[in-house]
């Protein structure tokens, strides 16, 4: 397996920043992802799947770890009877084109998760009423030590987390689906697909949801714009006119930008609804957001 050094995570991203991973592999079997990972715990080097970069933020400076792009075999999507068995490093778009063509039901709500299956197992991903502790049968989580299959239960799946640590990846996940006619799969789809193109600034550079909702009567993007955010501008970066729980590239923004705008829509929050919100997207690097007055 081919290792490389300093490569640049802002082409990896959606939002399009962050600076180089130190070490930098696209393995393609389990054999390939097993050796990475040794490597990575013999030289203490963090470890970070990027997945399709839809829920990462890389620190200006870079990443001193070892960056993972699944690719080949941990890539692929099959269909057997009503499991949807997707490699983990297999994009959702392309997990549900397999789903529909095989008129099965189930994953729709992942049109709007513009990730992978193995991401959206480590962070429970969900949309429209649906998430992966929902459909998921089983996930083989590989680490250091080799390849082990984890039951749903044993996942630890809870709202936006699960029970998954570092340097654990998932490299194949099973998902356990229903029969539905291929036309029923393509309308429902296109529905959720529309609501999602009118709410959120799908046009532009953004890494989604930044804040997970708050256990309050306000989605945090209700909250954030009713706190005045919506275009909220620093740097480069601005809160997304279209939905205050997004962050979009204005202009050659920097992470440390829309770190600046996360910490302000936090204060705000949580000086006029007492709500400390907790962020969605994953930091990559040496990425901190202030406290909260106290």
């Amino acid at each position: 397996m081919k290792l490389e050094q300093n490569v640049p995570l802002s082409r990896f991203t959606t939002i399009g920043t962050g600076g180089p991973a130190a070490a930098f592999a696209r393995p393609e079997t389990v054999d390939e992802l097993n050796e990475a990972l040794v490597f990575a715990r013999e030289h203490d080097l963090p470890v970070a799947v990027i997945g399709l970069g839809s829920n990462l933020l890389v620190a200006d400076h870079g990443f001193d770890g070892l960056a993972l792009k699944l690719a080949g075999e941990l890539a692929r999507v099959e269909v057997h009877h009503q499991l949807l068995v997707a490699g983990g490093g297999a994009p959702n778009a392309g997990a549900l084109h397999r789903a529909r063509a095989a008129r099965l039901g189930g994953f729709e709500f992942a049109c709007a998760i513009p990730g992978t299956a193995g991401g959206g197992v480590r962070m429970n991903a969900g949309a429209y009423g649906g998430d992966w502790a929902g459909i998921i049968e089983r996930a083989l989580v590989v680490d250091a030590e080799g390849a082990r299959w984890h039951a749903r239960e044993e996942l630890g799946l809870e709202y936006r987390r699960s029970g998954l640590q570092p340097g654990q990846v998932v490299a194949e996940v099973e998902f356990r689906l229903t029969p539905r006619p291929a036309d029923e799969v393509k309308a429902l789809v296109a529905d959720l697909q529309a609501q999602r193109k009118a709410a959120q600034p799908t046009n532009k550079r953004t890494y989604g949801s930044v804040f997970k909702n708050p256990e309050h009567a306000l989605t945090a993007g209700r909250m954030l714009e009713s706190c005045g955010l919506r275009g909220h501008r620093i740097g480069g970066a601005q809160i997304s006119p279209r939905h205050a729980n997004f962050i979009e590239n204005a202009d050659g923004a920097r992470s440390e930008d829309a770190v600046a705008l996360m910490a302000e829509a936090r204060r705000r929050a949580w000086e006029q609804y007492g709500v400390e919100l907790e962020h969605e997207v994953v930091f990559l690097g040496d990425l901190e957001l202030p406290s909260l007055p106290t």
